[in-house]
């Protein structure tokens, strides 16, 4: 059986409008989520984020270094290690709906691996769910006050 964490939403914006916003960093903490608070690319740099790439992400108040392992149109996927105990592939997709046309559906999934494995049995998916709840909520706040956000891509 597969510990892989699934979960998904429907979000009223195209794929490029919620991929533009998923890489505005510095309003993650407008997103109500423990699970992930921040983003930080290490160093701090601007244009395209690159396979290969550093960042910090704070987890619940806990930083960690994470290693960008893709970077497309449709998915950002990074692999992080938490003192090499608390191990994790997580991937974000952006899909076009085929529920909902002109919506995206976005993806939020974790490969947990070592000790994180046996968290996430004990710990679900509503921490992710929380996320794509509080991740929509944002997009959705911010193209329908017709704000342009850019963060790099």
């Amino acid at each position: 059986m597969s510990n892989i964490i699934k979960t998904q939403i429907e979000i009223a914006a195209s794929p490029e409008e919620v991929r533009s916003i998923f890489f505005d960093f510095e309003h993650w903490g407008d997103i109500k989520s423990d699970l992930m608070r921040s983003v930080t690319r290490l160093p701090q740099s601007s244009g395209p984020i690159e396979k290969g790439e550093r960042l910090s992400v704070n987890f619940k108040g806990i930083t960690s270094l994470v290693t960008v392992l893709e970077n497309t149109e449709t998915e950002f996927k990074w692999r992080g290690d938490l003192l090499y105990v608390i191990s994790g592939v997580h991937s974000f997709r952006f899909e076009a709906s085929r529920e909902n046309p002109g919506w995206t559906t976005f993806h939020n999934d974790e490969l947990p691996l070592r000790l994180n494995a046996l968290l996430a049995k004990i710990t679900g998916s509503k921490e992710f769910e929380d996320f794509c709840t509080g991740f929509k909520a944002r997009v959705e706040r911010v193209k329908g006050a017709g704000v342009t956000e850019q963060g790099p891509a």
